[in-house]
């Protein structure tokens, strides 16, 4: 199978082995030792954390791939998050910090997210993301449309 495939393949892997099964082990095994993300060195432990949280907010999390592109080392995904608000971030920095502190509110929301992945040795090793946080926080209520 041709390298761009192999990575495309590992991020399938990721979002339907991991996120979709809200398997932060799972999910982590795949980024290497000194994973960086959004340009911060957290290595493989550090990315388990942010998944953990991410599933203690939302314990039903789901990442549909919307498209996905693969060139060089790189991945890049356009996917839609869903999920219902249940619980609160253990990482004060997850998302942002807009949902430290905040009581769940058992609302569904339904979040456009694009992610850049960088593939090493058959590993992720790099990631960052564009998300509609302010999208995700007028579905639960805490901020109104202008």
């Amino acid at each position: 199978m041709p390298p761009l495939e192999d990575n495309k393949l590992l991020i399938q892997r990721l979002i339907a082995g991991g996120h979709n099964r809200q398997n932060a082990v799972a999910a982590a095994a795949l980024y290497s030792e000194d994973a960086l993300n959004h340009t911060r060195k957290v290595g493989r432990a550090g990315m388990q954390a942010v998944f953990e949280t991410l599933y203690a907010v939302f314990p039903d999390f789901h990442y549909t791939i919307d498209e996905c592109t693969a060139e060089g080392d790189r991945v890049v995904c356009k996917m839609t998050m869903t999920g219902t608000h249940r619980g609160q971030p253990k990482l004060p920095e997850a998302f942002s910090g807009m949902l430290t502190g905040v009581a769940p509110t058992g609302k569904v929301v339904k979040v456009l997210q694009f992610h850049s992945f960088r593939i090493r040795d058959g590993l992720i090793c790099e990631h960052a993301a564009v998300r509609d946080d302010m999208g995700m926080v007028q579905q639960l209520g805490l901020v109104q449309r202008p």
